[in-house]
Formats: structure tokens, sequence, C-alpha cells
């Protein structure tokens, strides 16, 4: 079945780049359930043999894929919030927290698909290797941390960071749901992450 993506073409010495740029473009475009072996091969212009060198099934390329998306989630983030960077006081670390919620829901948003495809089976790969930056899940424990020290919240435990992705992550998935009963727009996000924080004290 035809991938709803448009073809980009095959530049030598790159193959694994490609690949990985066209099957993220099938993610955002909601059609990465369609992709086989053979669409990627066909729509780069190589040999499915030239394609398994790289990846030896379609479960490798998903992996490759989920791993992207993270990093792209991760760029979004340092653009927000750059990691290295401390709060000076409490209204800042507020403001922090809230921009790295905005920034996850709106990624969620934007590229539904991929978000999705990285949150799913593909997305846990033990084999990965360790990412060179913190982590997203990092990020959100650094923030409320700042939160803490400022006497904003008044606990940050590792389980009260789970509860708030949870409430941030579940959020963004409502989003897109047709039982809705709103847009999530920015203030919204920044509202409910306001609230998400009232039940940590």
């Amino acid at each position: 079945m035809d991938l709803d993506v448009t073809r980009k073409p095959h530049h030598h010495g790159r193959l694994p780049e490609a690949v990985i740029e066209l099957a993220i473009d099938a993610a955002r475009a909601g059609s990465i359930d369609l992709m086989s072996m053979r669409d990627v091969s066909r729509r780069l212009g190589v040999s499915p043999a030239a394609v398994y060198r790289h990846f030896p099934d379609r479960e490798a390329i998903l992996r490759a894929v989920a791993r992207a998306g993270f990093n792209l989630l991760a760029d979004r983030f340092e653009t927000a919030v750059p990691y290295a960077s401390t709060a000076p006081d409490a209204a800042a670390a507020l403001e922090r927290y809230q921009a790295l919620a905005q920034a996850y829901v709106s990624f969620a948003r934007e590229h539904y698909g991929l978000w999705r495809l990285m949150f799913g089976p593909c997305g846990r790969d033990p084999q990965a290797p360790k990412p060179a930056r913190p982590s997203t899940y990092e990020w959100l424990g650094k923030a409320l941390g700042e939160l803490k020290a400022y006497g904003v919240i008044a606990s940050a435990t590792a389980g009260d960071q789970y509860f708030v992705w949870t409430a941030v992550h579940g959020f963004s998935d409502l989003q897109t749901s047709p039982a809705a009963t709103q847009s999530a727009n920015d203030p919204d996000v920044r509202r409910h992450a306001i609230m998400t924080l009232r039940a940590l004290g």
C-alpha cells in the first residue's frame, strides 16, 4: 500500500539518514502503519537489499525514528528552557516549568503521529545507546527541583515527577480526541500545568 508522503531523492552515502527522514515524514502524516521495507526502498530509489544492510527489519526503522523524535523534542525543550541554565528566582522557575509543558503539548499537537510512535513499543529500546544529552524527562525533574528549591511546591520526588508527566502527557493526548470539549491552546496548557502543581502542595 502506498505511503501518503512526498517522495524524497536518495543522497549517496547517507542512506540511513534518508530512510529515517522518510519514515519521520510518514509518521507525521499518520501513514507510518502503511510503511514497508519495499515502500522505503522504492521511494528512495534503491534496492531493498541496500535498506536491509542498515536496518534488519521494519521495527529497526521505527526504533530509529522514535529516537529521532525524542531528539527533536529535546531540541524544542532546549529552545524553551536551555538545560544548562538555572532559574534565578521562584517566578522564573514557574515560567520555565510552564514553558516546558507548553513545548511538550505543542510538539504532540504538531507531530501527533510521530509523538504516538515515540511513546509506543518502539520508543522503548533497551539496545539503544545512551543519549549524549539529557532526556526530556530529566528536564522535567530539573524544573520540579527548582520549584521545590524556591518553595513553590512542597515535594519533588520521583513519584511526583511521574505524576506531573502523566498529567501533561494525558493532556497532550486528549487534545486530539473527538471527545475533547475544547481545543488546547497555550493559555490552557499553562493553566493545566499550574493545576498539576497544586497537587504537589
